[in-house]
C-alpha cells in the first residue's frame, strides 16, 4: 500500500517549488485577515507568519550573498510598508539569490554535511511549503503536498534536523532524551531506522529497515511529512507501537532556529 518508490526531487524541481510556494503564499495571504490565527503556530497570526518568512528570506539571502551569517537583518516591514508587499519583495530576492548559482556551488549553511547552494534550495522549498500549508489550514482549506517533495521532506527532517546536533546559529545545540527506542519509518517506497539515545543526546538515523523495531510507522508520504512537522496526526498513518516519542523528538529538534 505504501511501497511505490517516489522519485527524489531534483534541484530544478526544488527551485520551482520555492517559486510556486512564494506565489501561493502571496495569493492565500492576500485573501486572509492579517489577524487570523494560525493553528499550527501557536501565538502566530497570518501577519506574523508573513513577518517570519520575510525576515527569514532576508536573513538567508544575506547569508548566501555574503557567505557570512548575518547578525542583524530586517525582521519586519519598515514603517508605512504593508507586510504582504514586504514579504513578496524579500521572498523574490531569496529566489533570485538561490537561482544565481548551481546547486553544487559551495555555500555557507548550518549543516556540516551540506555546504552548498543545494542545501538552501531544499531547506527553503520545505520551509515555504510548510507555511503555505499553515495558511491553508488557517483558512479551512485542505492542504496538498507533492508526494515526491514530501518523501524528500521526511528524509530532511530525519537526517538533517533530528540526527544533526548543530542548529542555525545563534541557536543552541539541541539534545533529546530517549530510552534507546527504535523506530522504523516507511513512506514513498523508502525506509529509515531511527534509534533514540539512551539518556540525553542525539538520535542516529540510517536508511534501511530496522532489525528489531519497537515501533513501525508507515503511510503515504504527504501524511508522514505533515505528521512529522506537527501539521497532521498519527491517525492517518499505520502505527504499530508508540509513535509519540519520535514525534516529540522531532518537535524538540525543530523548535530552535529557522525552520
Amino acid at each position: 500500500m505504501f511501497g511505490r518508490v517516489m522519485t527524489k526531487p531534483d534541484q530544478p524541481f526544488l527551485l520551482d517549488t520555492l517559486r510556486a510556494e512564494i506565489h501561493g503564499i502571496g495569493v492565500l495571504a492576500a485573501s486572509a485577515d492579517p489577524d487570523l490565527r494560525v493553528p499550527a503556530c501557536p501565538g502566530w497570526t497570518v501577519g506574523a507568519l508573513l513577518e517570519h518568512l520575510g525576515g527569514l528570506a532576508r536573513r538567508v539571502t544575506g547569508w548566501v550573498d555574503t557567505q557570512t551569517l548575518p547578525l542583524e537583518w530586517e525582521r519586519e516591514p519598515p514603517g508605512g510598508q504593508g507586510v504582504l508587499g514586504w514579504f513578496r519583495c524579500a521572498a523574490d530576492g531569496l529566489f533570485r539569490s538561490l537561482a544565481s548559482r548551481p546547486p553544487s556551488f559551495p555555500c555557507q549553511t548550518w549543516s556540516p554535511a551540506d555546504r552548498t547552494f543545494g542545501f538552501w534550495r531544499r531547506r527553503m522549498a520545505h520551509e515555504f511549503t510548510l507555511h503555505r500549508v499553515d495558511l491553508e489550514q488557517a483558512l479551512g482549506l485542505p492542504p496538498a503536498v507533492d508526494p515526491a517533495l514530501a518523501v524528500d521532506g521526511v528524509d530532511e527532517v530525519l537526517t538533517r534536523w533530528l540526527a544533526e546536533p548543530n542548529r542555525p546559529a545563534p541557536g543552541p545545540t539541541v539534545r533529546v532524551v530517549g530510552r534507546g527506542e527504535v523506530f522504523e519509518v516507511r513512506c514513498g517506497g523508502r525506509v529509515w531506522t531511527v534509534t533514540m539515545p539512551s539518556g540525553e543526546g542525539n538520535p542516529t538515523v540510517r536508511e534501511g529497515p530496522a532489525e528489531r523495531p519497537g515501533t513501525r510507522i508507515a503511510g503515504h508520504a504527504p501524511e508522514m511529512y505533515l505528521w512529522l512537522w506537527g501539521r497532521g496526526n498519527a491517525g492517518e498513518l499505520a502505527v504499530s507501537g508508540d509513535a509519540a516519542p519520535l514525534r516529540r523528538a522531532v518537535a524538540r529538534s525543530t523548535s530552535h532556529g529557522d525552520h
